[in-house]
């Protein structure tokens, strides 16, 4: 392996911190749900080829007087954790594990893997990958998820396996700078907008249930999912209605608010839309096969009257989900990275009230080898100083997976559960 030395763009020192500061929040957690049979040793030398290949994962995070970088001095190889499987869905009870143990990212790899092998008289287990932030994104994540089994099932076919090492993804700010010259008044014009909107419009906040330090907080998974006919008719209503599948999706999360939160009036409410910004650079590194973090987000703020129907809201979203991208503000949050860092020691935060993240279909093979593909989705941890709602939702096999996570006891269990009931009341008084 060669040897590494790389200072962390903002937007990576930004998630490093959120690693440190808000106990492991921003972990990036895919699930693997594979039916076939597994050896230790199979899952062992296809970690260490995925090391091989990919740079960052041979690298930790070293602090030095003028900022931090990623090295690979004396790396480890990734971690394995084997779980015993004593129950059903026990993966739910591993990733919430997994979200509430922060990676040492001062001496270990960035990334580590729980392996739940099959129960007695069952062929289904489950892999779990965890990775910082700073290197990855869930594209990048589910794509690693992907050449993790093509090795698995080439070793156990007995094929050699060799790799070549990729190079390491610049970030990509570096791509961004130079998209548009313009970007850096268009930011302070945006940031002057968003402070404004928070005078004057006022919008919903959610209050904590019980405040309390991130060290004494609780990441929490609720796992949800559209089976395949479900899919297909929310799909045929979106085109029908003239919008996407994150539309409706964003709809269903403002309606939940509004229930939820029990708002008798009209209501503004800000949330934000990740984007995969990969899709609007030149480069290539601008590939779901370089690791790296390459997303950004559009940050929508929504009004909401009594008379809002659901597809009125979801056709409005994907009109400000476009009117955002036209004028680049995906990618305004990865080169306002040292912004939010300066605001974030200063104890500062946007408040957000939700964050969602539909990475669309998963162009994942089913079958590899002997192995077959169940289902494959991800999840973040959610600490944080303010209470907020996480949605990352994947379509795979045909059919929707959401996944929410939140920070316990900011929003209580009882409370989370009465807004995804809410939200997925909205989903089938849509017509699903």
């Amino acid at each position: 392996m060669k040897n590494y030395s790389y200072k962390l763009a903002p937007l990576q020192e930004e998630f490093e911190l959120y690693q440190t500061e808000l106990e492991g929040a921003g972990l990036t957690i895919a699930l693997m749900r594979v039916r076939g049979s597994l050896e230790i040793q199979v899952i062992k030398q296809s970690l260490f080829l995925l090391q091989q290949r990919h740079p960052y994962l041979q690298m930790h995070i070293a602090k030095n007087t003028d900022g931090m970088y990623f090295v690979t001095q004396e790396i480890n190889e990734i971690p394995l954790r084997i779980v015993e499987k004593t129950k059903e869905n026990q993966w739910l009870e591993v990733i919430e594990e997994e979200l509430n143990h922060k990676i040492d990212s001062l001496r270990s790899p960035l990334i580590k893997l729980a392996y739940i092998p099959a129960a007695i008289g069952s062929d289904l287990f489950d892999l779990i990958f965890t990775i910082h932030h700073s290197i990855s994104d869930g594209v990048s994540l589910i794509q690693l998820c992907r050449e993790f089994l093509n090795y698995c099932a080439s070793i156990t076919d007995g094929k050699q396996v060799e790799v070549d090492q990729l190079p390491v993804s610049p970030p990509v700010e570096k791509f961004l700078a130079k998209v548009s010259t313009v970007l850096p008044l268009r930011i302070l014009l945006f940031q002057l907008k968003l402070i404004l909107n928070q005078l004057l419009k006022k919008t919903v906040q959610l209050s904590a249930d019980v405040n309390c330090p991130v060290s004494e907080q609780k990441s929490r998974l609720i796992h949800h999912f559209l089976n395949e006919k479900q899919t297909k008719q929310l799909c045929q209503l979106c085109k029908k209605e003239q919008t996407t599948v994150t539309g409706a999706l964003n709809a269903a999360m403002i309606l939940a608010f509004k229930k939820q939160l029990a708002i008798a009036g009209n209501v503004y409410i800000n949330g934000v839309i990740a984007v995969d910004n990969r899709k609007f650079i030149q480069s290539e590194f601008a590939h779901e096969q370089n690791l790296g973090l390459m997303s950004g987000g559009l940050l929508i703020t929504e009004y909401i009257s009594n008379n809002s129907s659901f597809w009125q809201i979801a056709k409005s979203s994907r009109q400000k989900i476009e009117q955002c991208l036209a004028n680049k503000q995906n990618f305004y949050i990865p080169l306002s990275a040292q912004s939010r860092i300066y605001s974030f020691k200063k104890g500062k935060i946007f408040p957000q009230v939700y964050i969602l993240s539909n990475l669309g279909q998963i162009n994942q093979s089913k079958k590899y080898g002997s192995l077959e593909l169940i289902e494959n989705h991800i999840t973040i941890s959610s600490r944080n100083y303010r209470p907020s709602l996480i949605l990352h939702c994947t379509t795979f096999r045909s059919k929707l997976y959401l996944n929410f996570s939140y920070a316990e006891p900011l929003i209580s269990a009882q409370r989370a559960q009465s807004f995804i009931d809410c939200f997925m009341s909205s989903i089938y008084e849509a017509g699903i």
